[in-house]
């Protein structure tokens, strides 16, 4: 009897459980393309912010792609630092709710560009 069909799901459950989720996530990113490596880490992030956010966690997500992947798998290794970019998000998207109507295009630096690293 098989446990399994042998084909490893790209949407792995196995990052941020320490260092091998890390390694085989970065191997996953580095053999794709940069459209594929966007996808990868939404399906990643996105079940994360999900638990912060869960009405926002698409929009969140979205907002979270724009940034670097180098910043992204820090986010990923690090809850506390997703927390605050989750937390960031959410009060850009309610100043962005404030603006007059045709003002409510978002820049695409609204994010911060630093990634606190524990």
């Amino acid at each position: 009897m098989s446990k399994g069909s042998g084909i490893p799901s790209a949407a792995s459950n196995s990052v941020g459980t320490g260092s091998q989720g890390s390694e085989m996530l970065s191997s996953m990113l580095a053999a794709a393309s940069p459209e594929q490596q966007k996808q990868i880490l939404g399906e990643h992030l996105y079940p994360l912010v999900q638990k912060h956010k869960p009405d926002l966690a698409a929009k969140i997500t979205g907002m979270l792609l724009e940034m670097d992947n180098s910043e992204l798998l820090l986010l990923l290794e690090s809850p506390e630092s997703l927390a605050a970019k989750v937390e960031e998000a959410v009060q850009v998207l309610k100043l962005s709710k404030t603006k007059p109507s045709g003002q409510d295009t978002l820049h695409p630096s609204y994010l911060a560009a630093e990634v606190a690293v524990n």
